[in-house]
């Protein structure tokens, strides 16, 4: 079948899309004439794959072939959520947002038994399903399941296998096993746009007088404008379920903060401007964005009061800086939490010092040399840790909340320096603003990786093995983990974990012992 137009935009080694239109096989039967002329094929690379070759019994084609003006327009009406929106629905299940989805799909039972609620529950993710995956723009063609997001500085792509209504036997998507790519905003937005328009200035010349065409070119030749820029920022706050609320939730913040000195300057600039996408972000977003969707004024003061108090006093050189590097989470070919524990290790030997010639690692020693401030919070969000905040305008500090349960005990504290720390050093991403608020809705992999960061830091192998060594009864034992988790600082739970992670303890002798002790199996370091 003879090409009409085609045009491929990006690189095919990080993001590119090619869309091509050719004659409609079926001469536009049964459809509208818009959408006939729109006949044709397109093709999404990611990091080198390319997600729409796939296998019809048995052989390789390499692009999906459907009518092509539905999913222009999807990714013309969902532009600004598609790169801005990186709250997940319902529930923070996963550490990207493919296998979120799948995992939040259905309600719990609980859920289940209140009518209200699961509909509620299913309409959130419906909704958010439509705005953010491409499948919701196949119209009746066979799509791969790629979720487009934002995730913190980055867009997310993310995909895996699925089977849909319609699929034959014997058709499967080379890369369906799942992945997932996270990459800077500008290079997915521009090739991107690129593409669309021209292929929407291909199908007005067919369709000079079409509504719909002019509609939507009107919509395209709107996204590189100025006035997208306080929408975009709304998307990135995550103060919301749609749009509608979201907007809604933007406007409280903003008027929350309305009536507090220096926080235009502090809190709600961003950080760099790019025509189609906000590349980087502002603090506001990114700590409305790790805190609970209905988070209360009382709170978003409180974490205000103190980023505009940080920002006065930026400018200090301290010694995080010349240490911190960012390293992103990649769970798919190394699990968070053994990053966590190398990149403690590797911290431990750097700073080559007697941290931990004691009993106990002197975590408040090491924040302090690197120049860290350290404030206590009183959040009514009770889910929240502590919070990690730096950038080029504000100074690095570590928070932690007073109402946590995970902070009642020292421990606990000691705990939270650790994880914060982790945050400072190794998820700053190019330099630019970081808020991260520890509870339910920060990004998991970056929390797993944190948590198991901590224990590690807190808890060196050696460390440990000469504790272990001179304890006066067995380690697998209640007695043993007490005596064990008093010396080293450090509460039960974590410090069981860790001793299996290390081989101290095995699996069998976990479980009893937290059985014996009535303690729910928590399948995370630190927690």
């Amino acid at each position: 079948m003879s090409t009409r137009w085609e045009r491929l935009a990006g690189d095919t080694s990080r993001f590119a899309i090619r869309l091509a239109f050719a004659p409609d096989p079926d001469d536009g039967r049964g459809i509208d004439p818009d959408t006939g002329q729109s006949w044709g094929s397109f093709q999404v690379w990611v990091e080198g794959r390319n997600l729409c070759a796939h296998l019809e019994e048995g052989e390789r084609i390499d692009s999906v072939h459907w009518y092509l003006l539905p999913l222009i327009e999807w990714f013309a009406t969902n532009w600004n959520p598609l790169l801005h929106e990186e709250r997940l629905p319902v529930r923070n299940d996963a550490s990207n947002a493919w296998a979120s989805l799948r995992s939040t799909m259905f309600p719990p039972a609980v859920v289940e038994l209140h009518e209200g609620r699961a509909d509620r529950w299913e309409r959130t993710w419906q909704d958010w399903w439509y705005r953010h995956a491409l499948r919701a723009a196949s119209d009746g063609g066979l799509f791969p399941d790629v979720i487009f997001r934002r995730s913190r500085d980055s867009v997310e792509l993310s995909w895996g296998r699925v089977r849909t209504a319609g699929m034959p036997d014997g058709f499967e998507f080379a890369e369906s096993a799942q992945g997932v790519a996270r990459l800077s905003p500008r290079e997915v937005a521009e090739p991107l746009h690129d593409a669309l328009a021209g292929a929407c200035e291909y199908l007005r010349t067919l369709r000079a007088e079409s509504d719909r065409l002019k509609a939507l070119e009107r919509r395209l030749r709107s996204l590189p404008r100025n006035d997208q820029r306080q929408r975009r920022l709304m998307w990135l706050a995550g103060l919301g379920a749609d749009e509608k609320t979201v907007r809604e939730g933007w406007r409280r913040a903003k008027r929350w903060l309305s009536g507090l000195p220096g926080s235009d300057d502090a809190l709600l600039r961003d950080s760099a401007r790019v025509p189609l996408v906000l590349d980087g972000s502002c603090h506001a977003t990114l700590m409305f964005g790790c805190v609970a969707p209905d988070v209360r004024k009382v709170d978003a003061l409180c974490l205000a009061e103190m980023m505009v108090t940080l920002h006065t006093h930026a400018n200090k050189p301290t010694e995080l800086v010349s240490r911190r590097r960012f390293l992103p989470v990649d769970e798919l070919d190394v699990p968070p939490w053994y990053q966590g524990y190398a990149m403690a290790e590797d911290l431990h030997e750097d700073l080559g010092s007697d941290f931990a010639t004691g009993d106990q690692v002197d975590i408040d020693r090491i924040v302090a040399d690197l120049g860290i401030q350290v404030e206590k919070l009183s959040l009514s969000d009770e889910t929240i840790r502590g919070v990690a905040i730096a950038g080029p305008e504000h100074a690095p500090c570590i928070a932690w909340n007073s109402n946590s349960v995970y902070n009642v005990h020292p421990w606990g504290r000691r705990f939270t320096l650790a994880h914060e720390l982790c945050h400072l050093l190794y998820d700053w991403e190019a330099g630019r603003a970081l808020a991260i608020a520890s509870g339910p809705w920060a990004p998991l992999g970056v929390e797993g990786r944190a948590n198991s960061f901590a224990a590690m830091l807190l808890m060196p192998t050696l460390l440990v093995q000469r504790t272990v060594s001179s304890l006066d009864v067995p380690v697998a034992t209640q007695d043993g983990i007490y005596q064990l988790a008093g010396r080293l600082g450090m509460g039960f739970q974590a410090t069981l974990w860790h001793l299996r992670n290390l081989g101290f303890v095995d699996d069998h002798a976990r479980e009893c012992l937290l059985e014996a002790m009535g303690i729910q199996d928590v399948q995370a370091v630190g927690t």
